[in-house]
């Protein structure tokens, strides 16, 4: 059988959106040349963060219906301020200890769990020839809801991307650096570059409301968030940089020019301005997305979490050889059912029988030891306090990463418990396990403070029976 290679895409759909700002560009490829068929810039009246996902996809496709769009392999450039990055020199360390180093990075300086970010990284090296290693954070929950909202309007995402990265000349080239600062609408985005990877990556939003009452950009705010981006890029790759480009709105470009050109002189920095209209730069990063994605040779750094294609899962249901294995499993999982009943079934004759022998003894001794406990001095043998202790025990992990350091029961009935956290991710699974628990009811926490390790006292309400 003759193997038939993948069709290649000939046309993408760059797209960007940002709150209510949507910007889309349809990009072509014919032959060996690359054209923009259509492009589109509106503000929607619903939100994207806030309003629901059918109403705002259902706004989207009418939008581009009516410019004309019908394109549905989209390729979607990222809200600036979703993304969280950190920059941290790698040591010498084998591929999969630098994993784990990296891994335990991200845990430390993300806000919150690995799990729920899809992260992705970008190397680069210092003159001296040093590794530093970006890691680029998005919640898994807000790809989620922009992917939905891409089905709702009838798109297929092929890519989940930065948007400033793609347009040319942002990522310097290798044995180069550079800052480049992106303005528009009130929001400024600061990427910077060395050898081909990217160093560092803010957003401020910096707008101030004018005398007419828009939001504008403050050129001092971006001047000083600029330096202390630069601030924080580590003193080795800061030697390699050698230009700061300015792009966006005309006016906003000009006016920031004006605060940071003395002191791009003064650190030695080519000041460089690429100025566009104003409803063009955003047009300009949704058409530099497509045209990336038809560039084979050009890798995008990609925020879209994996998901089988269509065509693969056919494939993996309907394959001859799993289909058998499948079957061979069940009718295994048959058999030892089969037999398990049957055994059930026989074991419990087998006791029925044994009890019928028993039964007469058996209700004599009940009813002495009835009298028994008639007769004699009452005391519980519930152990209700260490019941409650057990109980609360089982919750905390295993691990020692939350201890407790005192345990108070009033009543029987109010619990107070402190001690020492040192994840808050475990403290807070901790209280979680507590109030699955039936017998525990009104949990609260009275007390979270300061880093790791950090003191905890929460107290709840013991509901549980003497035997519980």
């Amino acid at each position: 059988m003759k193997w038939i290679p993948k069709k290649r895409i000939t046309s993408f759909l760059g797209l960007t959106l940002d709150g209510q700002r949507f910007r889309a560009a349809h990009v072509r490829r014919n032959k060996n040349e690359v054209e923009v068929v259509k492009s589109l810039t509106t503000l929607l009246t619903l939100d994207a963060a806030q309003n629901e996902v059918d109403l705002l996809g259902r706004e989207i496709r009418n939008a581009l219906d009516a410019a004309g769009i019908h394109e549905r392999v989209c390729v979607v450039g990222l809200p600036s301020h979703w993304v969280m990055s950190q920059t941290t020199k790698l040591p010498e360390l084998s591929r999969e200890d630098a994993q784990s180093f990296l891994e335990m990075e991200a845990e430390r300086g993300f806000p919150c769990s690995p799990e729920q970010l899809q992260i992705v990284r970008s190397s680069c090296r210092s003159p001296e020839g040093s590794v530093y290693v970006t890691q680029l954070a998005v919640r898994k929950e807000q790809l989620d809801r922009l992917f939905a909202i891409m089905k709702a309007a009838g798109l297929r995402p092929a890519h989940f991307t930065l948007g400033l990265a793609a347009l040319p000349e942002v990522i310097a080239p290798a044995g180069r650096g550079q800052i480049t600062a992106a303005l528009d609408a009130g929001e400024a985005t600061l990427l910077v570059s060395s050898d081909g990877g990217i160093a560092a990556f803010r957003t401020s939003d910096s707008s101030i409301e004018s005398e007419a009452g828009e939001q504008v950009l403050n050129a001092a705010a971006v001047a000083r968030e600029l330096r202390l981006t630069l601030e924080q890029v580590p003193s080795e790759l800061r030697r390699g940089l050698n230009r700061l480009r300015l792009v966006g709105h005309p006016t906003l470009v000009a006016a920031l020019e004006e605060s940071v050109a003395e002191r791009a002189r003064l650190t030695g920095l080519t000041l460089e301005t690429a100025a566009s209209s104003e409803d063009d730069f955003g047009t300009a990063v949704a058409e530099a997305l497509a045209r990336r994605a038809l560039d084979s040779e050009t890798a995008l750094l990609e925020f879209l979490p994996p998901r089988p294609g269509r065509w693969a899962g056919l494939v993996a249901r309907y394959h001859s050889k799993r289909i058998a294995t499948i079957s061979a499993a069940v009718g295994a999982v048959a058999a030892v059912l089969i037999a398990a009943f049957s055994w059930q079934g026989y074991r419990a004759w087998s006791l029925r029988q044994e009890w019928d022998s028993m039964k007469t003894q058996v209700g004599a001794y009940e009813a002495t030891q009835s009298r028994i406990r008639e007769y004699r001095s009452w005391y519980d043998t519930s152990y209700p306090n260490l019941n409650i202790l057990k109980r609360v025990t089982e919750a905390f992990p295993e691990t020692g990463s939350v201890t407790a350091k005192s345990f108070e029961i009033h009543t029987l009935s109010t619990v107070s418990v402190t001690g020492i956290s040192r994840e808050n991710t475990a403290l807070l699974r901790t209280l979680d396990q507590l109030r699955k628990m039936p017998e525990v009811q009104a949990v609260k926490v009275e007390q979270i403070s300061g880093k790791s390790p950090s003191p905890f006292n929460f107290t709840f309400h013991w509901n549980g029976t003497p035997s519980s």
